[in-house]
């Protein structure tokens, strides 16, 4: 019986799910597909704003008073299209679904989701304020990974399953042989050992490997500079309102030394505390502050240095309380210059991604498209006859944006 040849529509929907299963770290963020470009086509550039819930302090006693409901959003450009461009011929139209899906469009989609799943991971690195562990040390003990959930406990992640944590090789080997003398459920043992992975549901959350963790270089200067920031002045400081980031004054008052992005610092003086609450969690816990652009700190006046969350001292949105204002030392996480892998542990709230569909081109050989609102994703198929080289060349397109939602619902482990 011969077999039926292929339509766009079969490998339009094919690639879509093999795009999904091909997703790590992608796969375990909120995903977000927007249907009213499937009617014009998205271009490069196209902003969607994803709405975070309002908070409200609330009021003691039978007085009534009314709070403003302010809701925030988080911009998600579409800034990434990336397309893998192939040929195939009428014979392999001819094929199976399953062995055209395994011989031309798994080893495609493959560079796609890599290309989104790093992407995103560079993104997450330099979002994510909150880290612990040891630059340069993978970490053996799981004490390390439950402080990173814990850090997600203090800011509010709700423990409903929603939980991972993405890991490169190397501390997945380190870890797996740390925990295998561990008083477990066999099955669980078992299964590590057998695939050399942490396994699901492990320490309240879904481990997955991913080769796309990114490294952190730090900044590299001598233990004896002195960072600080005046908290009197409160230079960037809010007292009201929100914001994704604030623009404080550091000094230096040693040799000028340079913060690299995704470095993280602690301000003396400047707690953490929960966001419903609005107490220090904790045994009285520094916040921790991720460096948004590289900077050099002069030793002369000060300098101004763009962090990540904002300094939020009162309001709705209140994220710090300061006690002793004045001049208040500032404590890099690392200041060796190391290389760290920076795995993430986070809640699927933490992070998204944005994905719509690209336009549909007239005049080709043909042209489609698969999306889905549930997955969050969306994928273009174009194939087109060359006159020039009697060929036909195919290309699968995806056109996506990263923005952190949560930043403060995820916690980096450095190794």
């Amino acid at each position: 019986m011969a077999n039926t040849l292929l339509t766009i529509s079969k490998i339009t929907n094919e690639a879509l799910m093999v795009l999904e299963n091909s997703l790590t770290f992608t796969s375990e963020v909120e995903r977000t597909y927007d249907d009213q470009f499937a009617v014009v086509g998205a271009k490069i550039g196209n902003t969607l704003n994803v709405r975070k819930p309002g908070r409200f302090i609330g009021t003691t006693g039978p007085a009534l008073n009314v709070e403003d409901l302010n809701e925030t959003s988080v911009p998600v450009t579409l800034s990434t299209q990336f397309h893998v461009d192939t040929q195939f011929s009428t014979q392999d139209l001819a094929l199976s679904l399953d062995m055209f899906s395994d011989r031309v469009l798994k080893p495609a989609i493959a560079a796609i989701a890599n290309k989104i799943d790093r992407d995103g991971l560079v993104m997450a690195k330099n979002s994510t304020a909150n880290i612990v562990g040891t630059a340069g040390t993978p970490p053996s003990s799981l004490l390390t990974f439950l402080n990173a959930g814990a850090y997600l406990d203090a800011e509010g992640a709700p423990r409903d399953g929603q939980r991972s944590c993405i890991i490169e090789p190397f501390t997945s080997a380190t870890i797996v042989d740390g925990l295998k003398g561990l008083f477990v459920p066999n099955n669980t043992i078992s299964k590590q050992f057998q695939k050399g992975l942490m396994g699901t549901d492990s320490a309240g959350m879904d481990w997955k490997m991913d080769q796309n963790v990114v490294n952190q270089t730090f900044g590299s200067y001598a233990t004896t500079t002195a960072f600080s920031c005046n908290t009197s002045t409160a230079t960037g400081f809010l007292t009201t309102g929100w914001a994704s980031t604030s623009t404080i004054a550091l000094s230096c008052s040693t040799a000028a030394a340079g913060l690299k992005q995704g470095d993280v610092i602690q301000i003396a003086n400047v707690y953490a505390v929960n966001p419903q609450n609005r107490q220090a969690y904790g045994s009285n816990k520094l916040r921790n502050f991720v460096v948004q652009a590289d900077v050099t700190v002069a030793t002369s006046g000060t300098t101004s240095v763009i962090v990540s969350p904002a300094v939020i001292t009162a309001g709705q949105f209140q994220n710090v309380s300061v006690t002793s204002p004045g001049a208040s030392t500032v404590t890099p996480f690392n200041n060796t210059g190391i290389v760290s892998p920076q795995n993430i542990v986070m809640h699927k709230n933490a992070f998204t991604m944005a994905c719509a569909d690209l336009e549909l081109p007239d005049g080709v050989h043909f042209a489609g498209r698969a999306s889905d609102k549930q997955l969050g994703l969306s994928i273009r198929v174009v194939r087109q006859y060359t006159i020039n080289n009697d060929s036909i060349p195919t290309r699968l397109d995806v056109l996506y944006g990263w923005a952190p939602l949560y930043p403060e619902l995820a916690c980096r482990v450095a190794a």
